[in-house]
């Protein structure tokens, strides 16, 4: 008996929910008949959005809210609410179906002026790879951005600004310092800002960097190492000695045994190797580095025979784990591991009145 109530119980609360649903679509489309009444819209929307509970809900509703308020030439909250619209529910409305032909036609047609402008990011994230090729170009960490429409950009680091320019629609790269990430790891937050018209968005993008060295093990025994190195630690206390300890070990000396891939342009796993030299972020352009990966990008999209062949997709990641083969001079393998999780999170954005 008990599970017939709790059954019937969620039964009802799917219905009340869907009704609910249907009531404030039908309710918007009533006020919409009513002379089109932009003011009591945007009043009875702001009053239902928070018992809104699913993304679609709240993405016709603020959509409509931007729309209605665009309407009052009220841009403080056309752009409070056309935010909401883009950032928290993507987009994802449903059409306007709920309205009548002509309503329907004008709010999509309002948004769509509205799309055509905003710099929506689809993502940001790592590139892990193209096909089963390994991306890491020498000294250089891509961070991808997908943005919607063109925009301008500031990519800074506590205050400091690291890189700026023009985001183009769709893919973009900003090149991160890879050497100065994995030799000294730990969490950086750097701060994106895209500029589009009066409207400013900002993201927090966090990379947390752990590397871990590889256990180096005592030497074997036989090992022409030459002499063995000691040390000896002796304590005296009034000219008497109370304690002494000895140690004795072979010195190892290691080498970094990656081989270079098959990647074209010099993109290859092991940009450790040129650790000691100037890094290619102060000697080359970052310009020359993007056309070099989109170079790299078109030349593994076609076979050796120069047919053209279905382009492998470009694998992004948040969370990207990248490993090292090392070997000491006696052949003994050991792995280095650096793995590194990217976190975003949007930040109040900002708008310029003019």
């Amino acid at each position: 008996m008990a599970i017939k109530k709790k059954v019937l119980v969620c039964a009802l609360l799917a219905i009340c929910a869907g009704t609910l649903r249907a009531q404030w679509r039908a309710d918007v489309a009533q006020i919409f008949g009513k002379d089109k009444d932009y003011k009591a819209l945007s009043d009875y929307l702001v009053r239902s959005y928070d018992n809104l509970e699913s993304t679609i809900d709240k993405a016709d509703a603020s959509g409509l809210l931007a729309f209605a308020f665009g309407r009052q030439n009220d841009p403080l909250n056309e752009t409070r609410w056309i935010v909401e619209y883009f950032e928290s529910c993507k987009a994802q409305d449903t059409g306007f179906a709920f309205l009548d032909m002509v309503n329907q036609a004008d709010v999509l047609g309002w948004l769509n002026v509205w799309k055509s402008r905003y710099p929506f990011v689809s993502e940001i994230a790592l590139i892990k790879g193209v096909g089963d090729q390994t991306i890491v170009p020498q000294g250089i960490l891509p961070l991808v951005i997908v943005v919607a429409n063109e925009a301008l950009y500031k990519f800074s680091r506590d205050g400091d600004v690291l890189e700026g320019g023009q985001l183009k629609a769709g893919f973009n790269i900003i090149a991160l310092d890879a050497n100065e990430l994995v030799l000294s790891p730990g969490t950086r937050v750097y701060v994106l800002e895209i500029k589009a018209g009066g409207l400013v968005l900002k993201k927090e993008i966090t990379l947390d960097v752990e590397a871990s060295a590889p256990r180096i093990p005592p030497p074997p025994p036989s090992a022409e190492n030459g002499p063995p190195l000691e040390y000896k630690l002796s304590m005296y206390v009034g000219g008497e000695l109370v304690m002494s300890s000895q140690k004795r070990e072979y010195p190892v000396s290691w080498q970094i045994g990656v081989k270079p891939n098959s990647n074209p342009n010099g993109f290859k796993p092991d940009w450790m190797l040129h650790r000691n030299e100037p890094n290619p972020m102060n000697s080359i352009s970052i310009p020359a580095v993007i056309g070099a990966l989109y170079s790299l990008l078109k030349d593994l999209f076609k076979k050796k025979d120069n047919k053209d062949v279905e382009p492998p997709k470009i694998q992004t990641v948040q969370d990207l784990t990248l490993t090292f083969k090392l070997q000491d001079e006696y052949g003994r393998n050991q792995e280095s591991k650096v793995v590194i999780k990217l976190r975003t999170k949007n930040l109040p954005y900002v708008r310029s009145v003019p």
